[in-house]
């Protein structure tokens, strides 16, 4: 109803300005035809008058003197329907068209219409006073009906053109709303739940940048939908072998198959601990990204956490057989940071950097000074990461490799969590990676300075 709608805007916004400027055209033809005819006759009468001057002039040189010219003043009149008066050198009106002031001095009408003609160049002889159809004659009668005709003919053109141009402006409107059209099909599907719905792009106007938008939109509900589904689904899987772990053990025992020793009770407990760690783990993730993390930030020295991590680490990285290297340029500024979160996301990196390299390899942490921030990478030798997955890899549950369990590949919020750590330092986190040679991660911190708080809330 609403596509509906808006074709009719269309069509009367389209026929509106159409019909407007054909009553335009019509009016300034009308008016510029009544008004060239006018032109055209006052042209044609000076030109007469101009011819009736010269012959009168002629009978009077060739009569010398006016007798005889009323015949010929009367004929004119009647074949031009004009009123003509002759009059001499005192005045007097030697000839009447009208013959009502034969004999009589005239007076000189103020008519504008009036054409005066005097006769005589050196010596005035006479005067000739012409007022074109005085009354409606002939000639006013064939220009008023030639003007009524023009008139009728353009009012019929006026109707065909708003016809043509009501249809022509429905076609327009029918082709202009097609894409909105197959859009709106295309976001009712896509709301009833077909997330494969997508609109052909055929122009590059602003109607096709919405198309180019929609489809980007269903691209990533798509995305989005899978993720779901797949954070469902390792949830679960996550979830259902430490409990399955748990259950057969606490079988065993009560089937007298194994003791309830303390070994057995270190297994259970190792079991209940990943449990822990997971359901930790996903509240941590809900706490960033509903924005309802408190940050502890203080003016913290980057240098002595860098060293802290890679000491930590070492020992790890040793039990793996990779060598562990830290890159330090001589003075790092103070930053602003929670010292507690920003080791969390540099225990995540170093872990994941531990976890994706071969043994003889070797992880690398830099520090390096950006304008108003610190940049931190940490960058491996491991396996890489595929072009297709690394737009994905701070998604949540997202794993590059599907084979791994969490005891090899983790639950797939490390990096999710460090992303929303990262960003509510107001610092950015992202990651470079080449197959088979390595990847490198890094996020950036703030450097400390006067107006930095001591405690802020991030929604």
């Amino acid at each position: 109803m609403q596509n509906r709608s808006l074709l009719f805007r269309l069509i009367a916004a389209f026929a509106i300005v159409i019909l407007v400027a054909l009553l335009a055209v019509f009016i300034f033809m009308s008016w510029s035809t009544a008004s060239e005819f006018e032109r055209f006759k006052a042209h044609v009468d000076a030109q007469r008058g101009d011819d009736l001057h010269f012959a009168l002039t002629r009978f009077y040189v060739a009569a010398g003197d006016w007798t005889g010219i009323q015949p010929y003043v009367k004929h004119i009149s009647d074949m031009w329907d004009w009123h003509i008066i002759v009059t001499d050198a005192e005045g007097t009106v030697v000839a009447d068209s009208t013959e009502e002031l034969l004999g009589r001095t005239y007076q000189v009408s103020n008519n504008p219409d009036v054409m005066v003609y005097s006769f005589g160049d050196d010596q005035e002889f006479g005067v000739l006073y012409v007022e074109p159809q005085t009354v409606p004659g002939a000639e006013r009668a064939l220009l008023s009906l030639t003007l009524e005709r023009i008139g009728y003919f353009l009012l019929l053109g006026l109707l065909i053109a708003s016809a043509v141009s009501v249809a022509l402006a429905w076609f327009l409107s029918r082709r202009i709303l097609a894409p909105v059209d197959s859009l709106r099909t295309a976001v009712q599907r896509l709301g009833a739940g077909d997330l494969e719905q997508r609109v052909e792009v055929e122009d590059r106007s602003e109607l096709g940048e919405l198309a180019v938008a929609f489809n980007t939109m269903a691209t990533e509900l798509q995305h989005a939908n899978y993720v779901q589904r797949q954070m469902i689904g390792d949830i679960a899987h996550e979830l259902r072998t430490p409990l399955s772990n748990i259950r057969g053990y606490i079988e065993a025992v009560r089937d007298k198959v194994i003791e309830a020793d303390d070994e057995t009770v270190a297994t259970l407990d190792g079991e209940a601990l990943l449990l822990s760690r997971l359901v930790d783990d996903l509240q941590e993730l809900s706490i960033v990204e509903t924005g309802q993390m408190t940050l502890d930030v203080q003016p913290e020295d980057l240098s002595e956490l860098l060293i802290h991590a890679c000491d930590a680490t070492a020992a790890a990285a040793a039990a793996r057989n990779l060598q562990l290297q830290l890159r330090l340029p001589d003075v790092l500024p103070i930053v602003a940071i929670d010292y507690y979160r920003i080791s969390q996301v540099l225990r995540n990196l170093l872990d994941n950097a531990l976890t994706h390299t071969a043994a003889g390899g070797c992880v690398t942490i830099t520090a390096t000074t950006r304008e108003e921030c610190v940049e931190v990478s940490v960058s491996d030798t491991g396996e890489g990461i595929d072009p297709v997955d690394l737009p994905y890899v701070f998604d949540r549950f997202y794993r590059a490799d599907r084979s791994r369990t969490r005891a090899t590949g983790g639950s797939g919020l490390g990096l999710t969590i460090s992303k929303g750590l990262v960003e509510a330092h107001g610092g950015t986190i992202g990651v470079s990676s080449t197959e088979a040679k390595g990847s490198c991660f890094y996020f950036t911190v703030p450097v400390y300075t006067d107006n930095s708080v001591e405690s802020v809330w991030k929604d």
